[in-house]
C-alpha cells in the first residue's frame, strides 16, 4: 500500500472510542502501523481485531491497555512500547474526561479526577513520548494533543474541565518551543461538541449543543481524523505549537 505515514509508528490514548478511535482508523489508512492504547481490555480486543482485517500486508495493529490518570501505568504503558514496537513516531494524546458540574457543586474528588487525567497525565504521556522519539533519527515526529474549545472560552458548568484544557493548551506550547530543536513537534487538536458514546450519554445537551454550531452540524470523529492526519503527515514538518480549532464555527459564537 501507500499512504504519507507508510511504516511509520503510531500510539493513541483513548483510542478505542470516539475521537481517539477516528484517528486510529484514519492513520491506519494512510499506512501506519497503530498501537490503540484504553483502559478496557474488552474494547481494546475489539478495536484491534476491526482495525487488523482493515490493515495492509505489512502493517501492525497492537492493542495495549493503561490509565492515563495513572503515573505508575503510564510509565509501564512506555516500557511495554519499548519492548513491542521498534520506534515511535507518533504520539496522540487522546485520553480525557469531564462532565458538567455546577460551581458550587463541584468536590474535590471530581476535581482531582480530572487534573490527573487531562493535564498531570497528559503531560507526562508527551514527556515520555519525547523521550522514546529522541532514541532514533527524527525525520516527521510529532505529539498531538486533543484539548477542546473548553480551554478558550467560559461555558458554566466546565470550570475544572476548561482550566485543564486551557492548562494542556499551555503545556503544549512550551513543549513545542523545548523541542523544536529536536524536530519533534508538538500540536494541539480543539474540537467543539463532537458525536461520540461520551456525548450520546446526555441525548437532549448534545442535541442542544448541534444547534449552536454554525456550520449546522455536531463534529464527527472523522472531522478531527483529518486534522490529525494531516499535523502527523510530512505536509505539516514546519508545523508547531499549533491550536488547530475543528469544530464548525463553534467557537466563533
Amino acid at each position: 500500500m501507500t499512504g504519507a505515514l507508510l511504516g511509520e509508528w503510531v500510539a493513541i490514548t483513548g483510542g478505542s472510542k470516539g475521537i481517539g478511535r477516528g484517528i486510529a482508523d484514519r492513520l491506519l489508512e494512510a499506512g501506519a502501523n497503530v498501537v490503540v492504547v484504553a483502559r478496557n481490555p474488552a474494547d481494546i480486543d475489539a478495536t484491534v481485531a476491526e482495525l487488523s482485517d482493515r490493515a495492509s500486508a505489512g502493517q501492525t495493529v497492537i492493542g495495549l491497555t493503561a490509565d492515563v490518570a495513572d503515573r505508575a501505568s503510564i510509565h509501564a504503558l512506555f516500557a511495554e512500547l519499548h519492548d513491542r514496537i521498534p520506534r515511535l513516531d507518533h504520539f496522540i494524546a487522546n485520553a480525557g474526561t469531564g462532565r458538567v458540574t455546577p460551581f458550587f457543586e463541584l468536590t474535590a474528588e471530581e476535581t482531582d479526577e480530572v487534573v490527573a487525567l487531562n493535564l498531570t497525565g497528559t503531560i507526562l504521556c508527551m514527556q515520555l513520548a519525547a523521550r522514546m522519539m529522541t532514541e532514533h533519527a527524527i525525520d516527521n515526529s510529532c505529539i498531538i494533543v486533543v484539548s477542546s474549545i473548553r480551554g478558550l472560552g467560559a461555558v458554566p458548568g466546565r470550570l475544572i474541565y476548561a482550566a485543564t484544557k486551557a492548562g494542556i493548551n499551555q503545556a503544549v506550547r512550551v513543549a513545542a518551543a523545548e523541542l523544536a530543536p529536536t524536530g519533534i513537534r508538538v500540536n494541539i487538536l480543539s474540537p467543539g461538541i463532537t458525536e461520540t458514546p461520551l456525548t450520546a450519554q446526555n441525548p437532549e445537551v448534545f442535541a442542544e449543543m448541534a444547534l449552536t454550531v454554525p456550520m449546522g452540524r455536531a463534529g464527527q470523529p472523522r472531522d478531527l481524523a483529518e486534522a490529525a492526519n494531516f499535523l502527523c503527515s510530512p505536509a505539516a514538518r514546519f508545523i508547531t505549537g499549533l491550536n488547530m480549532i475543528v469544530d464548525g464555527g463553534e467557537s466563533l459564537r
